[in-house]
């Protein structure tokens, strides 16, 4: 990941707005955005790691219905959270100046609308669910973790002014400790006691009311309530409309949990509800580490067009490069994946996961367009590309529910209506900056074409191992052969642009580059 680091480094060279780093020197400002993309995403592998192994134990101790119950849950409560939150955190960061009233309309926005939602989902549950035909359980169980966007609502604030002083280090580590504390001190505790799906809550529960003191600590802000209602009005404008693209965002990525559900069936969930754990995961993690810095970066470049043309350029072939062949990967490796993460009895979720691998890759990728589009303030653009996005959902998905053609045909309609999706923004750069949409078009290409080299070496292995040896030796084998074939790549695919760029950047380990021998090797 060193790359995105040195992406950050360009981008955080560059000054797009005087009042934004009036206070901060030029160099300063560079080494502190790439310090905390790096921090960012220490946190993010290491969370990885620790949610892998609290996946794999808890997929044991838990069945199938119980996460279909949690997905429910979470569908219902993200639908509510991103009106809670108001986008407060990014109104912080993007406010030209802060002051403490801000900070206290702000805090005093957080908690007003946090319990304004939170009264809302406890009187709408009950009719929701009978809706969706779900288990009556589940009214309790949003209920109760209802408690957590209203925590995550009060601390958008402190998270915010976290954010905005670049205290990443901070953030990663609040983030890392609360999530041991909560989903493996808490979660795996109730699990080993039996209590079923409530272990989930309670891991949720705590991980967000420790997140939120944290957080709390580290910003120090002033707690007292302002109800200046010119204040209040300035902070939610903008908020709002980030909420508002936000939700549009969260309808294409969690509107699937639901048609599953309803028309595949709880233990259908289940399965798909873990599949798309261990193939988006890491995906996911490297993102929203990606997110929480990339984006200020992006927006200080925003008047330099020629650099703002390769800065994305530039991160969409080494981005496409690297996730296009890992969802490969995952695809190839399926079978085996979900015996050593998941144990026996989910064979099923084996079959969703290629699908569900490349959706991650693409829901990563596009990030970088996503960006740009925000970071030069054309939400407006964003938001018809998403109700696109939308719209080619519900149609896929509508199809596949009239066939009645399972929930394959379900996933397969997410993943076409994420081509959608992708080709809108393509063509969208193509128009906004030039060259763009060849430049990307070469950059699949380049990756598809690596992708189905990795994937076939991986599934070589298999193929000759999988029968005579055990899963967890097969899958540690495919590994192996995957990263020896990355290698070779670094190593010999100078024709690819990708490479090309790591290597005028001094990204790639000087032991694969520094010896002429090992290029005239691969010639």
């Amino acid at each position: 990941m060193r790359f995105l680091s040195d992406l950050v480094v360009e981008l955080g060279s560059l000054s797009g707005s005087r009042e934004a780093i009036a206070n901060m020197p030029s160099g300063k400002l560079t080494s502190t955005t790439a310090s905390g993309l790096r921090w960012m995403l220490l946190g993010a592998v290491a969370t990885f790691a620790v949610q892998s192994a609290y996946s794999a134990v808890m997929s044991r101790l838990l069945m199938p219905s119980d996460f279909a119950l949690l997905a429910l849950a979470m569908f219902m409560l993200r639908f509510v959270s991103y009106f809670a939150q108001g986008g407060l955190s990014s109104a912080i960061v993007q406010r030209p100046v802060l002051d403490t009233r801000v900070v206290r309309a702000s805090f005093t926005l957080g908690i007003a609308t946090g319990l304004a939602a939170y009264a809302v989902l406890w009187t709408l549950a009950p009719l929701t669910i009978a809706s969706l035909a779900a288990p009556a359980e589940l009214t309790s169980v949003c209920r109760v973790l209802g408690l957590t966007f209203v925590l995550n609502a009060a601390s958008s604030t402190a998270t915010g002014l976290l954010r905005r002083s670049m205290r990443y280090r901070t953030i990663a580590l609040i983030e890392f400790v609360s999530y041991v504390a909560g989903y493996c001190g808490l979660g795996l505790t109730f699990a080993l006691s039996g209590s079923g799906v409530w272990s989930l809550v309670y891991a949720a529960i705590g991980q967000a009311g420790l997140m939120a003191l944290g957080s709390f600590l580290a910003a120090r802000h002033d707690l007292r309530p302002l109800f200046d209602l010119d204040e209040l009005r300035k902070v939610a404008f903008f908020g709002a409309k980030v909420s508002f693209v936000g939700f549009l965002e969260f309808l294409t990525i969690s509107l699937d949990t639901v048609l599953v559900g309803r028309y595949a069936g709880m233990v259908a969930l289940g399965h798909y509800n873990r599949a798309q754990l261990i193939t988006a995961l890491p995906l996911h993690q490297i993102g929203t580490a990606m997110g929480k810095v990339l984006f200020p970066a992006f927006s200080r470049i925003q008047i330099d067009h020629e650099r703002l043309k390769k800065a994305y350029l530039d991160s969409i072939f080494m981005t496409t490069l690297l996730f296009v062949p890992m969802a490969a990967v995952i695809g190839v490796v399926a079978d085996n994946l979900v015996s050593v993460l998941l144990g026996d009895g989910w064979q099923r979720a084996a079959q969703l996961v290629p699908l569900l691998a490349a959706i991650g890759a693409l829901s990563v990728i596009v990030y970088f367009p996503a960006s740009v589009a925000e970071a030069t303030g054309r939400v407006r653009r964003k938001a018809v590309i998403e109700y696109l996005h939308l719209a080619a959902l519900l149609l896929g998905t509508g199809i596949a529910v009239a066939t009645r053609a399972g929930i394959t045909s379900l996933i397969s309609a997410v993943l076409v209506s994420r081509l959608v999706q992708h080709a809108a923004y393509l063509l969208w750069m193509g128009r906004m900056i030039p060259g763009a949409l060849r430049g990307a078009l070469n950059a699949y290409a380049q990756s598809c074409t690596v992708a189905v080299a990795v994937g076939l070496v991986v599934a070589g292995v298999d193929r000759a191992a999988g029968e005579v040896a055990p899963p967890v030796l097969v899958l540690a084998t495919q590994f192996a052969a995957a990263g020896l074939a990355g290698a070779l790549i670094l190593m010999c695919g100078t024709s690819l642009t990708g490479i090309r760029v790591a290597r005028e950047r001094a990204l790639i380990p000087a032991s694969l580059v520094r010896r002429d021998r090992r290029a005239a090797a691969c010639e």
